[in-house]
């Protein structure tokens, strides 16, 4: 029986801290170029390579409810009763990947939309307001969902069906790739991966730390500045190493059922003290304009005028979100035993869309009608102040408002630990040679990992990068895993092929 320490494939680690340092020396040695750098290359994806996202996800999306509708629905992902409950089933998924944005965003985003809508729509509008409060469902809504779940359907059934104790990305390519997925082809693919990872939880960092500073700043008077942020990553990073070293039920479950529950009660909260009239009748104008324009928005790029706005939001969220999608795959699927790939795929994208429309419908409807009514206004707070800063003092002015940013500090903290140790367990899982199938990884291997992905962040921040240049990592990252997402679609669909061909009965 091997030990522990032998069944963790240092090889990759040692890749991924090497990786890791030379990044940070370059930011030490020449911190105004190694930025420079990032936004160049950041700037040519966006720019030239932005429909390899735009096809990406709309063809997973459409295979996704394919997969899920059609002859392999109805396959058991192992032959266990489910691991875990709804509830704590759709709280894990959802606080481990895009919890961390949705105050701020939920609340915001419809601002710049509102500016500058796009689509032929004049600024500042009814029209720009309706379409306003529709684009962030679009944005994080079905078509992010349903990049995880095919690679979460194969990683599951290669777990649980097919009882392979590797749990790493090489595994899943095999079907199309054969023996070059193993060896050094295997190790390349999981390095990139774990690149990947580091890009995508830096974004989620961007996100979620300013809004934990504008509300120390109003809370306790602590100023807003870089080194309160490095700070902020500093706790966030000790409270998602504890909860990654308790692993799945003990730390990443309790986590995510607390944090979800606070956000539920603060949407609801929402709902009833603003104006529920105007909330519901703009959800349900919301909900037609995103049906009806669906496919445009999903494939507008904005070809003869070059605009910008394409590249600003569609190419950056979907290559945020596929930084993010094998990831995520493998932490579904780990928490999948029990279902079928039909509950997998459908309810990824029902809890996933649910938990979007509440938070954006609510939030920011509640936050555009506050400024269309002129108690606040909004546009304004954002441009001169910024929008963390706008947050804080739109909540500020409702009942209980500090009650209301407590929460908001104590949300945005959880949201950004449940995203870090669930992303640290699945590097574990990544960098471990083989798991049984009752096991984890081991945990110091999750220590370290969860100490890495706060690592990159801290040193550019202490080199005054801005964490929007961690943010430009997640596009730059993003190109090579869409290659081996790629990889992992078509041999999920071939692994099902060949299985009904040597079982000897159709699926």
């Amino acid at each position: 029986m091997k030990s522990k320490k032998s069944n963790i494939d240092f090889s990759m680690i040692v890749i991924v801290l090497g990786f890791v340092f030379a990044v940070v020396a370059y930011f030490f040695i020449s911190p105004d170029q190694s930025k420079q750098i990032i936004d160049l290359i950041n700037n040519y994806i966006l720019s030239n390579l932005g429909f390899v996202y735009v096809l990406l996800v709309l063809g997973s999306l459409f295979l996704g409810v394919y997969m899920g509708a059609g002859r392999f629905g109805h396959i058991k992902l192992g032959e266990e009763k489910k691991e875990f409950s709804e509830f704590a089933w759709a709280a894990m998924m959802f606080c481990s990947s895009m919890a961390a944005g949705f105050i701020y965003w939920g609340s915001m985003e419809w601002v710049f939309h509102y500016m500058k809508p796009g689509l032929g729509i004049i600024p500042f509008s009814a029209e720009a307001a309706e379409y306003a409060a529709t684009i962030p469902l679009f944005y994080w809504g079905f078509s992010a969902w349903g990049i995880y779940l095919i690679p979460a359907v194969a990683f599951a059934f290669l777990r649980y069906n097919l009882k392979n104790e590797r749990f790493d990305v090489s595994i899943a390519c095999k079907p199309l790739l054969g023996k070059y997925a193993d060896g050094i082809g295997g190790k390349i693919i999981n390095i990139i991966f774990l690149f990947g990872i580091l890009g995508g939880i830096g974004t989620a960092l961007g996100i979620g730390s300013p809004l934990v500073s504008a509300s120390l700043n109003h809370l306790f008077g602590i100023e807003d500045t870089p080194s309160l942020r490095f700070w902020v990553i500093v706790v966030v990073t000790v409270i998602f190493t504890i909860s990654a070293y308790n692993g799945v039920k003990k730390g990443i479950r309790v986590l995510s059922n607390a944090n979800i529950i606070l956000m539920l009660l603060m949407v609801i909260f929402i709902f009833f003290i603003g104006n529920t009239g105007f909330i519901v009748k703009m959800q349900t104008t919301s909900l037609g304009l995103l049906i009806d324009n669906y496919f445009k928005m999903s494939t507008y790029l904005d070809p003869v005028n070059n605009g910008g706005d394409p590249e600003s939001w569609l190419v950056f969220y979907w290559a945020w979100w596929l930084s993010y999608a094998i990831f995520m795959g493998l932490f579904i699927a780990r928490i999948s035993r029990g279902r079928t790939i039909r509950q997998v795929i459908f309810g990824g994208l029902g809890y996933g869309f649910a938990g979007s429309f509440s938070m954006f419908s609510v939030l920011g409807n509640f936050s555009m009608d506050m400024h269309l009514r002129g108690v606040m206004d909004v546009v304004k707070g954002v441009t001169e102040n910024g929008g963390p800063t706008t947050v804080i003092e739109m909540y500020s002015k409702i009942p209980f408002g500090t009650v209301f940013i407590l929460a908001i500090l104590v949300a945005s903290i959880l949201s950004m630990a449940t995203s870090f140790d669930s992303a640290a367990y699945t590097m574990a899982m990544v960098s471990s040679k083989q798991i049984s199938l009752s096991g984890s990884p081991d945990k110091r291997l999750t220590i370290f990992w969860a100490l890495t992905l706060a690592a990159l962040p801290m040193v550019i921040m202490l080199f005054n990068g801005s964490l929007a240049h961690v943010q430009a990592l997640s596009v730059v990252l993003a190109l090579p895993t869409c290659i081996i997402y790629t990889i992992i679609v078509i041999s999920c669909f071939k692994m099902f092929s060949d299985y009904e061909k040597t079982s000897g009965h159709s699926l």
